[in-house]
């Protein structure tokens, strides 16, 4: 066996083992569906080559590493889709972490002035 379908295989399969990985860990449908239609190029482009690659010629071979660019884009895609997901998940957090803070702010303020009105109205 040559080595760009080798190549190939291996970065199709990287590529769909990390798509499947991510798939469960994003709430949006969205970018689920965007990384299951991702990897499924990729695969449906490896089974395509390997079907044809029976006998190369130099348009065969032009054509198998056109294959390999293909499928490492489409990694590169899956791993930016990751990064996205990533940013947007540390995002998220920061923001309940500042709703929190405020909320907790806002009980101390109110508490202080419950006191306040309290020491007051004794006095």
């Amino acid at each position: 066996m040559d080595l760009l379908p080798i190549l190939l295989i291996v970065a199709n399969g990287l590529t769909l083992a990390w798509a499947l990985k991510l798939l469960g860990r994003q709430p949006s449908r969205g970018l689920r569906l965007l990384m299951l239609t991702v990897s499924i190029v990729s695969l449906s482009q490896t089974v395509a080559f390997l079907c044809h690659s029976q006998g190369q010629s130099l348009m065969q071979a032009a054509a198998a590493l056109q294959q390999c660019v293909t499928a490492m884009g489409t990694m590169a895609a899956v791993y930016l889709l990751w990064v996205e997901m990533r940013e947007r998940k540390r995002t998220d957090q920061m923001l309940r972490l500042a709703e929190h803070e405020s909320s907790v702010r806002q009980g101390r303020d109110v508490r202080a002035a419950r006191l306040a009105s309290r020491a007051a109205n004794t006095v």
